[in-house]
C-alpha cells in the first residue's frame, strides 16, 4: 500500500468529507487504504459522502475495476474542477448513487446538507 496517504477523511458527524491529494495517480492500494479509513469511522454506512477529486492525474486499471464493482450504501457527491475529473468521476458515478458537481455548495445541497458545520465533530 502507499506509504503516504493520498487522501484525508473528515467526519462531520452526519456526513463525511474526503479530499484526494492533488496530482495523484490513484492505485488499487490507495483505494484499499481509503476503504480501511472510511470503514473505521463510526456510522459510515449511514452518512453521505463528499469527495474532492483534487486534480487527479489518473486511476490504475485495477483501481478502475475496483471502482466499477463498488456500491456505496449512501449518496456520494463527487466534486471536480475539470474535464479529467469528470472522466475519472464517471467510474464512481456509474457504479453507485453518485453525482458529479463543480461547486461544493451544489454538492452539499444535493446531499441534503444545508448547514455543513452542524454537528461537526471536534478536531482531534
Amino acid at each position: 500500500m502507499s506509504e503516504v496517504p493520498r487522501h484525508t477523511i473528515e467526519d462531520h458527524g452526519h456526513w463525511i468529507e474526503v479530499r484526494l491529494i492533488d496530482g495523484s495517480d490513484v492505485t488499487d492500494a490507495d483505494l484499499l487504504a481509503f476503504r480501511d479509513d472510511l470503514t473505521a469511522l463510526p456510522g459510515w454506512r449511514e452518512k453521505p459522502v463528499l469527495i474532492h477529486m483534487g486534480a487527479l492525474r489518473g486511476v490504475s486499471l485495477e483501481g478502475r475495476q475496483r471502482l466499477i464493482r463498488y456500491r456505496h450504501p449512501t449518496l456520494v457527491a463527487v466534486l471536480g474542477s475539470g474535464p479529467m475529473d469528470r472522466v475519472l468521476a464517471n467510474f464512481i458515478i456509474r457504479s453507485t448513487r453518485a453525482q458529479y458537481f463543480s461547486t461544493r455548495a451544489d454538492a452539499l445541497h444535493w446531499l441534503s446538507i444545508d448547514n455543513p458545520d452542524k454537528n461537526a465533530l471536534p478536531a482531534p
